[in-house]
């Protein structure tokens, strides 16, 4: 299936916006433990920002001429079930709760999927310029990512 770029950015940034509400839930969580609320809130943060430069990307770009339907690595599709699956495990920690290990977790898989779909995006093969972001995005996810494996040994087994 091929989608237009269009499409691909509206999801991404659904995306970004739908991790920051788990962030947020994680941080409303553990809202007992200060430096955990500051902690999941940074993160709530950083996808804010993220979905914020893809809308200004979106609005620079809003003024060029269709190209038509592109093929990208990654698929509307598959990013619409990135999205629900994010949207799945909100509504189940915001619902059930969850522990800082099972936080932890959640958030390690989405910036590794996060950083692997902005990876596979590819939009430098119709915008350069473009491409430049998006790998930068991907670059913070991977950090992000890496600091979560720190928080982990900090406070895994922590109880809220």
């Amino acid at each position: 299936m091929s989608s237009s770029w269009k499409d691909v950015l509206e999801v991404a940034v659904a995306i970004e916006l739908e991790c920051a509400a788990l962030y947020e839930v994680f941080a409303k969580r553990f809202s007992s433990r200060r430096e955990l609320v500051y902690f999941w809130m940074n993160y709530a943060e950083a996808e804010r920002y993220h979905a914020a430069s893809i809308r200004i990307h979106q609005s620079a770009l809003a003024g060029m001429p269709e190209i038509g339907e592109q093929r990208f690595d990654v698929e509307e599709g598959e990013a619409r079930k990135f999205l629900a699956d994010v949207k799945a495990a909100r509504e189940g920690c915001d619902r059930d709760g969850v522990t800082i290990t099972e936080a932890l977790r959640l958030a390690r898989w989405v910036e590794e999927s996060s950083a692997e779909l902005h990876g596979r995006i590819q939009f430098f093969k119709v915008f350069p310029d473009f491409g430049d972001m998006l790998q930068k995005m991907a670059e913070e996810d991977r950090a992000h990512r890496d600091m979560l494996e720190s928080a982990q040994k900090r406070w895994g087994s922590a109880t809220a």
